[in-house]
């Protein structure tokens, strides 16, 4: 039985999470180290299920409306800009060492003393928002260059001039390869 990749934002409109219609892993080095970038785009937040909208939200987060104005998510470390984080040396590079890792990325509190521009994601949300505070691990299917992903962290509505990260949301990939690192 086939899995799909999938992200949730929580106490959106869609406890179900959305689809991740696009999905790329990329790696470089820079200077030594082994950089890696992942890059998501769901499918449009209303693509399995239509939700109607009412009047009796305790904030925009929950308003089915707002969602669809936006119609769908990118969160990406290459979309807009050359972001990315360090993992290690290219010489520890492997699917063994890969196995289990946990790469936390802008953790906060620290990410809010940074400009959203320079942090290692981006994320088109509900507006071109803010996300730090990731936590990113790696888990080896078998002995395969195959990794099921992990991913939660932390938005701020910064598009809408909030930039406090209170919302979270979790994404689950499945059989991704990893990649080889381009020099």
């Amino acid at each position: 039985m086939s899995q799909d990749n999938r992200i949730w934002f929580l106490e959106n409109p869609w406890p179900e999470g959305h689809p991740i219609k696009e999905f790329e892993w990329t790696a470089e080095v820079r200077e030594g180290v082994v950089w890696m970038q992942l890059h998501i785009k769901t499918a449009e937040y209303e693509s399995e299920r239509e939700v109607a909208e009412g009047d009796d939200y305790e904030s925009e987060w929950q308003s089915p409306g707002l969602w669809n104005n936006y119609h769908r998510c990118t969160l990406s470390s290459t979309f807009w800009h050359e972001g990315g984080f360090p993992v290690c040396p290219v010489a520890q590079f492997s699917p063994a060492f890969l196995q289990g890792y946990e790469a936390t990325v802008d953790p906060l509190p620290a990410a809010t003393q940074t400009d959203p521009d320079d942090l290692a994601f981006h994320i088109y949300l509900l507006g071109h928002d803010a996300v730090a505070g990731h936590r990113i691990r790696f888990l080896r299917r078998g002995e395969s260059d195959s990794f099921d992903i992990e991913w939660t962290g932390k938005i701020a509505l910064a598009y809408a001039g909030d930039f406090e990260y209170r919302y979270d949301f979790k994404a689950l990939i499945f059989d991704a390869q990893m990649p080889m690192p381009k020099p």
